[in-house]
Formats: structure tokens, sequence, C-alpha cells
């Protein structure tokens, strides 16, 4: 009895640390894509994503492949993305196994000029907030993004 009850403790124990490592995991590759953005490197910033990674950004724009990831953050860089820094939250992950995980974060980017979008201008100083669904793999012991979901928090329609 007293050998099973120490068996079963012990794999408790197991899952949690396994649990804490993986989540540390995931704050450090949110972290790099936080400082890749505000270095504005952009190559480095989608490093992130597995070859065959997926992005659905906030326009509902589909990118599929690191190569699309990296040319479409390429060509909106010096309008959209060299003007602003970001800063990313991750408000929660659920680790479904040693090697999956999904991650919700909270990205608040912040203009750092005036900038130029299709439709108007973004004043310097403004700060748009959005939700970001992760779907993560780990391979060869690295973690990597495999698809990711960008949607803009809107104010509620006033009544």
């Amino acid at each position: 009895m007293k050998t099973t009850l120490l068996l079963l403790l012990a794999l408790i124990s197991y899952s949690g640390m396994t649990a804490q490592t993986s989540d540390a995991d995931l704050k450090q590759i949110i972290q790099k894509q936080e400082d890749d953005w505000n270095k504005n490197d952009m190559k480095a910033f989608s490093n992130a994503f597995s070859e065959d990674a997926t992005l659905i950004n906030f326009l509902g724009m589909y990118w599929k492949g690191r190569e699309t990831i990296i040319n479409q953050f390429s060509q909106i860089n010096e309008c959209c993305i060299k003007p602003t820094s970001v800063k990313f939250e991750l408000i929660d992950s659920k680790i479904i196994n040693e090697n999956a995980a999904v991650a919700h974060i909270k990205e608040s980017l912040t203009a750092k000029n005036d900038y130029n979008v299709p439709g108007g201008i973004v004043k310097k100083g403004n700060v748009d907030h959005k939700y970001i669904t992760t779907v993560l793999e780990k391979k060869d012991k690295i973690w990597k993004i495999i698809s990711m979901q960008v949607t803009l928090i809107s104010p509620p329609p006033k009544q």
C-alpha cells in the first residue's frame, strides 16, 4: 500500500514538473517573439513557426507555411510593424501532452509614431488589443507554433 501511494505521489509530482517546464518554455517563446517584434526582426519572429504553420491574422488573412508568414510580415513591415511596439501576456495555457500545447495570449500593440494603414492613419500612442490563440508542437525538444489565430478586440457597439 505504501509503495503504491509513493508511486502515485511521484507520478503526480512528475506530471506537475512537466507542465511547469512546458509552461515556462511557452513563456520563453512568447517573450522571444515580443523581443523580435520590438527589434523589428520579422525573420527571427517568424522562426517560432513550424515550416507548415498556419497563421490567420486579425484581418482574416490566411497564411500557410513559415516562408509565407515571413514574406507577409516582411511586406507590411515598413508600414505597419516598424512604427509599433508590442507586449504579449500569456493569459493561460493547456499542456495537452508532452508534445502539444495551446496558449491564449493578450497582445497590446502601441503606435510609436503616426502611420498609414488602408482606410486611415493610426496616431502615435494608439493602442490596439488582440487575443491570440496559439497551438504549439514540440519536436526534437523544440516548441514551434503550428497554428495561430489573431482576433482584434473591438469595443461593443454603442446602444
